[in-house]
């Protein structure tokens, strides 16, 4: 077992999780209005970083697999493109929502529900490119091309992808604490997951009894927060994190179905300083999250939301008038 895989893999692992949890951000925004101050109070100090772990990460496996890149990019390169564009417009408009909105003929919350959608479409994408370099769906065996008809036909794929979202729309309610039909947390997500551990056995990916003592465990906290109310985020955190990870290691060093990830290492020097800075960096990213989000936590906890009640008030102001 490689250092430089499993380091790369632990990256792929946080940026999937922050993604994650972004996708339950999107979701709540379009599913429940009330939601709007207490997803921004957990969205606003970690939306930015996102990006910051996707380049990190990026970079780190251009270093470690130079030779597999040239392919990837030749391949994916309509959907990363588009990934990135749509990466700037997230971006500017979560920026609008926050600062903006207030001189605008815009809401808060239309303009969160327009990030929304774009961070669903950039999320379907990753996801796309994720299943299919690890299991070869729509690629040709001399990764030369990729065939979007033969990858939307495959309806493992579909189910893969759907059952992500479903498992996202599952847990939101407890990260969240969405009390509108909270009944469907736990539907959503026992759906999610037999869905999503049905597609990826039959795209030739492993499953073992982790997979299904994850899956329990991530139904577990869908059922808690639907029979208490109370459930701690830390906790759907760590779900993630193991969950993309253990997908990672039962399937360790494959790539394209039937490749080896070894085979594209980089085993120069090179690879050792960068993982060397790889661990330096990580850590101090990840200590410098910890403290953003601490910071900006920390004043006037009890007033969050004071904006989105502003909104209410001017609506009732002009209805007024």
């Amino acid at each position: 077992m490689s250092i430089y895989i499993t380091i790369n893999y632990v990256l792929l692992a946080i940026v999937f999780t922050f993604l994650f949890v972004e996708g339950m951000s999107a979701i709540s925004f379009i599913y429940d209005r009330k939601s709007l101050p207490t997803v921004k109070k957990y969205l606003d100090p970690v939306w930015g970083i996102v990006g910051t772990f996707v380049v990190f990460f990026v970079v780190n496996a251009e270093v470690l697999y130079p030779s597999m890149m040239p392919a990837i990019d030749y391949m994916y390169v309509f959907p990363i493109l588009l990934a990135t564009l749509l990466f700037i417009g997230r971006n500017v408009f979560i920026v609008f929502s926050e600062y903006i909105w207030k001189d605008s003929k815009f809401s808060q919350l239309l303009l969160a529900r327009v990030y929304s959608l774009i961070t669903f479409i950039i999320i379907i994408i990753l996801l796309s490119i994720f299943i299919s370099i690890i299991s070869g769906v729509g690629t040709n065996s001399t990764l030369t091309g990729f065939s979007t008809a033969a990858f939307l036909s495959n309806p493992y794929v579909l189910g893969f992808i759907a059952g992500t979202i479903l498992i996202a729309f599952g847990l939101s309610f407890a990260f969240y604490k969405i009390e509108k039909m909270k009944v469907l947390s736990p539907i959503s997500t026992v759906l999610g997951l037999l869905l999503f551990i049905f597609s990826i056995s039959h795209l030739g990916l492993s499953v073992n009894y982790l997979t299904y003592a994850l899956a329990a465990a991530i139904a577990l906290i869908s059922a808690i927060y639907y029979a208490t109310g109370k459930m701690r985020r830390e906790v759907i955190f760590i779900a993630t994190f193991l969950s993309v990870i253990s997908i990672n290691f039962l399937n360790y060093g494959k790539v394209f179905g039937t490749e080896s990830l070894t085979a594209y290492l980089n085993n120069s020097v090179v690879s050792y300083a960068s993982i060397l800075v790889t661990i330096v960096g990580g850590a101090l990213l990840t200590a410098m999250l910890i403290f953003f989000i601490y910071m900006y936590r920390l004043p006037n906890r009890e007033n969050s939301g004071d904006n989105y009640q502003e909104i209410d008030e001017d609506k009732k102001r002009k209805s007024q008038e």
